[in-house]
């Protein structure tokens, strides 16, 4: 888990333009959508932070993929909204 204000802020610490990480948007439930694939695409500080600013919640679950990269869960309802940080990413060593 992390709190979402110490999300942005490390969002925050990366020119704006940088890419973050792959941003994953599903529409719920699943179940009735379920030929509509995801949406996945490169998602930039801005519009990164802009995700975590709209982020109901205080903390958000992240997890670690065998050590290669993190999903964090920004939103699971009404939409899935997911971000996949990989080492490519500027902010991957602060979530070591």
């Amino acid at each position: 888990m992390i709190k979402t204000v110490d999300l942005k802020e490390l969002v925050k610490t990366v020119s704006d333009t940088a890419v973050v990480g792959k941003m994953v948007v599903h529409p719920l439930p699943r179940e009735t959508v379920s030929n509509v694939p995801p949406t996945i695409r490169a998602g930039n500080a801005a519009e990164v932070t802009r995700f975590v600013e709209e982020c109901p919640h205080d903390r958000v679950a992240v997890e670690e993929q065998d050590n290669k990269f993190y999903i964090i869960h920004l939103s699971n309802e009404p939409k899935l909204l997911w971000l996949v940080i990989g080492p490519e990413s500027p902010i991957f060593p602060e979530l070591r």
